[in-house]
């Protein structure tokens, strides 16, 4: 794959990518807290639980948002003349960024609903 190529495919999953890692950070951090019974501690005035999952929500969300709109201003530059692969990669970079958005948002709401530990 030419680095070209890479960067396309990068671009494509970044939304994808950055949803795996807020996933990962708040289930590792909730388990952590709540097993070590430190969940209740609070960082300025937020409860540690809430800030970890507001604070990777906000970052996910950021890079998701980041890669849809680079991901258009590619799709926007391509023209009609472009290679099919190169259409494909853009217009699947805009719905997996447009759906990792979605997804990251379903992820971190519930833990401002249902207690941290439950």
């Amino acid at each position: 794959m030419s680095g070209r190529r890479t960067g396309q495919v990068l671009l494509m999953l970044a939304g994808l990518i950055a949803w795996a890692v807020q996933f990962t950070i708040i289930y590792a951090v909730t388990s952590t807290l709540c097993g070590r019974e430190w969940a209740d501690a609070t960082i300025i005035g937020v409860g540690s639980v809430h800030a970890v999952v507001l604070l990777t929500t906000i970052a996910a969300l950021g890079v998701a948002a980041l890669s849809l709109l680079q991901s258009r201003r590619v799709h926007g530059r391509l023209g009609e003349t472009a290679a099919a692969p190169d259409r494909f990669i853009s217009q699947a970079g805009m719905l997996i960024s447009g759906l990792s958005l979605v997804v990251i948002l379903w992820q971190g709401i519930p833990a401002f609903i249902l207690p941290a530990c439950a």
